[in-house]
């Protein structure tokens, strides 16, 4: 199967963790554990010679290849620029990974639960991904991969400081835990919003867009994650972001309630909703930005009931999935051809007009 037909398989595939089903999945879309390792004896993958890099790849691909993990596994540098967009918009992969010189690979599992990053920064990113608030599942599904991986490879250990990584951030348990939260009620109320990643950076937790490092936070998407993997456990961590996250969400539902308990608030909510939705059916052309903005306030009001009583309703996870399905991957991975900004502007204008109901001209 060639790699175009495998990344369309994908794209007819919701991924795991966009289902419904998940812990607190009103507020907290997904958790993910990741796991930096590295090959004992080995340099780091910033100095692997191409020869070194080549026989990871070789060795992994056969273990992977060989265990009861289901995946397939991609050369990254056969990928087109709009299929490693798409990779990127799914989760499975990171920005550098997609874009380095070096001998890479990725593999990662259909239903989007688990990949593995090889000769990323570290030798191995393993990552697991659950639905909503539950970074237990998303840990064991990386730990299941990595064990695979601990039989071909000895890691790269230290006596003193536990895995060692190319960054030293990392240095120690290795493990990154994040949770992607959709904010829309603290985002509107702007103040609170602001409060609540500064109480995330306070607690020592990074605040980072919708993909991670180095991404914007659009449609009120953010991804909270633990800095310190030195000197304290993994579970330390994990109750770490565990815990955010439930602050976060409890803040964010009292916020909406006050689109309950406020009528100026309510109004004020219904009146920019009429003109989301006005948009939505009749501009030509929406921006990523755009269309995320838009989603994000529709699955507010139908959070606070305010949609339905315009005459609105629509599953509000139905709205998060539709969130990643305009984005620029998906959009060209679905037609099967690179697309310019105009041209993905207007194909994502009239998907948004499609999956909202609006494409035989009903009125909002």
């Amino acid at each position: 199967m060639s790699t175009e037909t495998r990344l369309q398989a994908l794209l007819q595939t919701t991924p795991a963790w966009l289902k419904t089903g998940g812990p607190i999945e009103d507020v907290v879309v997904s958790a993910r554990v990741r796991l930096a390792r590295n090959v004992a004896d080995r340099a780091f993958p910033e100095q692997l010679a191409d020869e070194d890099a080549e026989d990871i790849l070789a060795a992994t691909a056969s273990a992977l290849r060989q265990c009861d993990i289901d995946g397939n596994i991609l050369e990254v540098r056969s990928l087109s620029d709009s299929a490693k967009e798409f990779v990127l918009e799914r989760n499975l992969a990171s920005r550098e990974l997609l874009n380095v010189e070096r001998p890479t690979m990725l593999f990662y599992g259909m239903r989007g639960a688990h990949s593995v990053m090889i000769n990323e920064e570290d030798h191995f990113r393993i990552q697991g991904i659950s639905k909503g608030l539950d970074l237990e599942s998303a840990l064991r599904r990386a730990q299941r991969v990595e064990r695979v991986l601990a039989e071909a490879h000895e890691f790269a250990t230290s006596k003193d400081y536990g895995y060692l990584t190319s960054c030293p951030t990392n240095t120690g348990s290795g493990m990154r835990a994040s949770i992607m939260l959709h904010l829309p009620a603290l985002a509107r109320a702007k103040a609170p919003l602001q409060r609540s990643l500064q109480a995330a950076r306070a607690a020592g937790l990074a605040v980072r867009g919708v993909h991670g490092e180095g991404s914007r936070a659009i449609g009120h998407l953010y991804q909270i994650s633990n800095q310190r993997t030195l000197g304290s456990s993994s579970s330390e961590q994990l109750l770490a972001v565990s815990n955010y996250g439930h602050e976060v969400a409890s803040y964010e539902r009292s916020i909406r309630q006050q689109y309950c308990d406020d009528t100026r608030a309510r109004v004020a909510l219904t009146v920019d909703l009429k003109q989301a939705l006005k948009q939505i059916k009749e501009v030509q052309q929406m921006t990523t930005r755009q269309s995320l903005t838009f989603l994000s306030l529709i699955n507010l009001g139908i959070n606070t009931g305010v949609c339905q009583e315009i005459g609105f309703s629509m599953n509000p996870h139905r709205l998060l999935q539709l969130s990643f399905a305009v984005q620029p991957g998906h959009l060209q991975m679905a037609a099967a051809i690179s697309m310019n900004a105009d041209q993905r502007d207007t194909a994502r204008a009239d998907r948004m007009r499609l999956e909202l109901g609006f494409s035989d001209g009903r009125s909002a």
